[in-house]
């Protein structure tokens, strides 16, 4: 793992990229910035990974690549979810004040940024507004998930929408 300046990443990338990630999407170039220049940028190469401390309150937004997140369940990891650019990880467990019970890792070469629960109070504080886009879009977000989860429970029950329940 490398840690990458944001200045940058924002200069290599350019911003009319993050104005189009999904939890970037709306936000003011100043808040962008404050959030990737204050946030810890990380490139990682495929294969690479990261366990969170316990305790630790953050989350992660891809900004390239794409990562696999695999949950702890007693002896085993189980892929769970892959995440693509613009996609948070974490926010969940952050918000949620949940222990992250898991492992990111970098199904290709990525980079991603870290917010911390600090960062994310400081953005309400110095941001307002686009703190309220930025809510938005997560939440936006995790409702994807939910529906994505709910999918794949209805699908491993064996249940099948019949050609009637689903015209109506």
């Amino acid at each position: 793992m490398e840690i990458l300046d944001a200045k940058q990443v924002i200069y290599s990338m350019g911003m009319p990229y993050f104005r189009e990630l999904a939890s970037f999407g709306a936000l003011s170039d100043n808040a962008i910035t404050d959030l990737l220049s204050r946030g810890k940028i990380m490139k990682l190469e495929k294969g690479e990974f990261i366990t969170v401390p316990t305790g630790e309150s953050s989350f992660k937004v891809v900004l390239q690549g794409k990562m696999a997140f695999y949950r702890g369940f007693e002896e085993r990891h189980v892929l769970t979810r892959y995440f693509n650019p613009g996609e948070q990880m974490g926010f969940d467990w952050m918000i949620g004040l949940i222990s992250h019970k898991g492992t990111d890792v970098a199904v290709e070469d990525s980079v991603i940024v870290e917010i911390s629960s600090d960062q994310f109070y400081d953005m309400h504080v110095d941001h307002p507004a686009d703190f309220g886009l930025f809510m938005i879009n997560l939440s936006r977000e995790l409702s994807r998930e939910i529906a994505m989860l709910e999918d794949v429970i209805g699908k491993s029950t064996g249940w099948q929408m019949s050609a009637e329940s689903d015209a109506s």
